[in-house]
């Protein structure tokens, strides 16, 4: 009996020492670099409608469930703006051994009519339009006609049922005393729990007009001499109304809604000066409180500026324009911020002159992949690893951090002899996050020859990587 009580002992030791091996295991391991892979879901090179309907740029991407919706945008054959059909792309599965099929459906406009008013609802060709998801609903927010100007459209609210396959639309009345302009290149996103809707940014002026050689096409991005503003706007979907929420300190030049902690979160615009790099940026972020009673209160939502280093001796993304920015999630309450691709922007003309005092600005476009740790949830695994790193010598919780993700080709890539990387590219609002928020997938956009892209790529953390306690 003796003998039997010693080896219960001796085992729940082993138990107690195995936990403990492994508990200090995970907190001495980094949550950064992440390490990822791409995979490219078509390589679509042919004549075939199908390959010629999805070559587009300035348009959007968003997914519902194990689809992504592809609207609006503009057509490099015709180099005007595409025709408002919505465009369905399946979705691989998150195992990365299972062949990326990419299977595409189109539905053409069908007009809808309203008998009460005679109004028929269908949204009008567009590009740097704005989208999100709302459950099986596709929404669509303003931008530009082909002359390159706002739509007006009394600031509505667009929406594609992706079962009935129709449109229809909520009007978007706002506060007495506010004036909500007609805008482009903005970003909106909707808070599943709480039932609304944030609206960030954009640019509200006359784009300015192309030259002949590019008729129909926004070659540049966003030229310094054109005014963004820093507006947020709340939409409630009860009211069908919009009501202004605080301002950032400036100009956003990417956004990103976390769903779990109601955090909208923007990259800075960095306005460049010839011969002076800039040597750091800025992270607005903005909380939305878990309540209508608390966003009532006229000091509860206040932004807070992070600022981080753009120079080689600390890690840090470059200034860019058209760049994705997407949360993203590794369990364990740990959540990232992927700021990838882009181009380098305009630098600001030199006020002595009217022109800028540098040659024709030529961008740098980007093929790098950065991660911004953000703060952890609480009451989680990761929380508490946060916690005691903070609290032991050499080691920190990494919160609001940047890293370079390191990318890993997948076995399947190297396989079948493809492409490992899309290669440097400028995605505007192509991309949106994808398999329960732990990928992020990019369709079409601008290359470093500035010629459209008619492919599709999805991000998502190397096999195997997220399995084996790496982060918690």
């Amino acid at each position: 009996m003796a003998e039997v009580a010693a080896g219960a002992l001796v085992a729940e030791q082993i138990v107690a020492t195995g936990v403990e091996v492994a508990s200090a295991a995970a907190i001495a391991a980094p949550t950064q670099p992440l390490k990822v892979s791409l995979t490219q879901l078509a390589n679509v090179t042919d004549e075939s409608s199908s390959s010629q309907e999805l070559g587009r740029s300035h348009h959007t991407l968003t997914v519902i469930g194990e689809k992504a919706y592809i609207f609006g945008g503009e057509d490099p054959r015709s180099r005007g703006l595409c025709s408002p059909s919505v465009h369905v792309i399946t979705l691989p599965t998150r195992d990365p051994k299972v062949p990326a099929d990419v299977k595409h459906f189109s539905y053409e406009p069908f007009p809808v009519l309203d008998e009460k008013t005679g109004e028929t609802y269908v949204p009008a060709p567009r590009t740097r339009h704005a989208a999100c998801a709302r459950g099986k609903f596709l929404i669509i927010h303003g931008g530009q006609d082909y002359l390159g100007d706002p739509i007006e459209e009394d600031n509505c609210l667009w929406l594609w049922d992706t079962e009935a396959l129709q449109w229809s639309k909520l009007r978007g009345d706002t506060q007495i005393g506010k004036i909500m302009a007609a805008r482009y290149d903005h970003h909106i996103f909707v808070d599943p729990a709480q039932n609304f809707l944030i609206l960030h940014g954009g640019q509200s002026k006359p784009h300015p007009k192309p030259d002949a050689s590019t008729a129909g096409i926004s070659v540049s991005l966003t030229p310094p001499h054109i005014d963004t503003t820093s507006e947020t706007w709340h939409y409630d979907f009860n009211l069908h109304a919009w009501t202004a929420l605080p301002s950032s300190p400036s100009p956003a030049t990417a956004a990103a809604y976390v769903a779990s902690s109601s955090t909208l979160y923007t990259i800075a615009r960095t306005a460049l000066t010839p011969g002076s790099p800039a040597l750091s940026g800025k992270v607005h972020c903005l909380a939305l409180l878990s309540s209508p009673t608390e966003r009532e209160n006229p000091s509860a939502l206040t932004w807070e500026t992070h600022e981080f280093p753009t120079n080689t001796l600390t890690p840090g993304p470059s200034p860019r324009e058209g760049a994705a920015l997407v949360p993203l999630t590794t369990g364990h309450g740990r959540a990232y911020l992927i700021y990838m691709f882009g181009s380098s922007p305009s630098p600001v003309p030199d006020p002595k002159t009217r022109a800028p005092s540098t040659p024709q600005h030529e961008p740098v476009y980007f093929s790098d992949i950065w991660a911004l740790q953000l703060p952890s949830h609480r009451r989680s695994a990761a929380a508490a690893k946060d916690v005691i790193r903070e609290k032991l010598p050499g080691m920190q919780a990494g919160t609001l951090q940047w890293a370079e993700a390191e990318i890993v080709p997948t076995e399947q890539m190297l396989q079948a002899g493809g492409k490992v990387h899309p290669g440097p590219r400028v995605l505007f609002s192509g991309y949106d996050a994808c398999f329960g928020g732990e990928g992020v997938v990019f369709w079409g956009g601008l290359n470093a020859k500035h010629e459209t892209e008619a492919d599709g790529w999805v991000v998502a953390l190397a096999d195997g990587y997220a399995d084996n306690d790496r982060y918690e």
